[in-house]
């Protein structure tokens, strides 16, 4: 909820700093510090906000650009899931196999 929250207040700022600069004669490039700090400091562009404000995921274009993943993606995107080891004693050395007592044989798993 907090980076929700985070997310539509920089969107708010975006919005506001564009806002202010086409009705106030704010000086353009205070606008474009405003609106480029979220690139700077998250990789992110403005309409990535708003893409994270709809979908509830994290957004970036110049990510997906860098690795050719999805433009959003959930908290647990690109983590890996190792499977587990069922190891057995052998003659002399340690087997692991990735499914338990795969020779039916009624080996006891080394801990």
């Amino acid at each position: 909820m907090q980076k929700a929250q985070h997310t539509i207040s920089k969107i708010s700022a975006v919005i506001l700093s564009l806002a202010l600069g086409a009705c106030t004669g704010v000086e353009p490039a205070m606008v474009f510090l405003a609106t480029t700090s979220g690139v700077v400091m998250d990789d992110k562009l403005p309409t990535d906000y708003i893409a994270e404000a709809y979908t509830g995921e994290d957004c970036s274009y110049i990510r997906q650009l860098d690795d050719g993943g999805p433009l959003c993606r959930s908290a647990d995107y690109g983590k890996v899931v190792e499977q587990p080891l069922y190891c057995y004693n052998t003659l002399g050395t340690v087997n692991c196999y990735t499914r338990p007592d795969p020779y039916g044989n009624g080996q006891t798993p080394v801990q």
